[in-house]
């Protein structure tokens, strides 16, 4: 069996034994995370929910942000590794405010911890 349809038997395994919210796209890449998952939500406890949802069923989890340059978005990220070990990219994205995002300037990207997005998960928080 090739790569891909080993990536893809493993994401629809792990789509069918978590409940995981509606997913966007699915794309196989040859980097160090190959598969990249996006997210069908929008607004940022939701987004902020659907890949803590996510981080729940990955080990060796880490999130980040990064500011699209030139933009008003920023996109959200978790990597991980699926329990059958398929490296794993699940991002989605949403508007830049700075309330919410104060110390993050055009561009950048920065590490963050995973609990900060079960903090964005509740309506009108903002970073700490």
């Amino acid at each position: 069996m090739n790569t891909l349809m080993v990536y893809l038997d493993a994401i629809r395994d792990h789509l069918d034994l978590h409940q995981l919210p509606p997913v966007c796209t699915v794309n196989i890449r040859t980097r160090s995370y190959p598969v990249a998952v996006q997210l069908d939500v929008d607004g940022l406890p939701e987004v902020a929910g659907g890949l803590l949802a996510w981080a729940n069923t990955l080990d060796d989890v880490t999130a980040s942000l990064w500011r699209v340059p030139g933009a008003d978005r920023v996109h959200l990220t978790v990597n991980g590794r699926t329990p059958c070990g398929v490296p794993i990219e699940v991002y989605s994205s949403v508007h830049f405010d700075a309330d919410v995002f104060p110390d993050l300037p055009d561009g950048a990207r920065q590490d963050m911890p995973v609990f900060q997005l079960r903090q964005w998960t509740r309506s009108g928080e903002v970073a700490a």
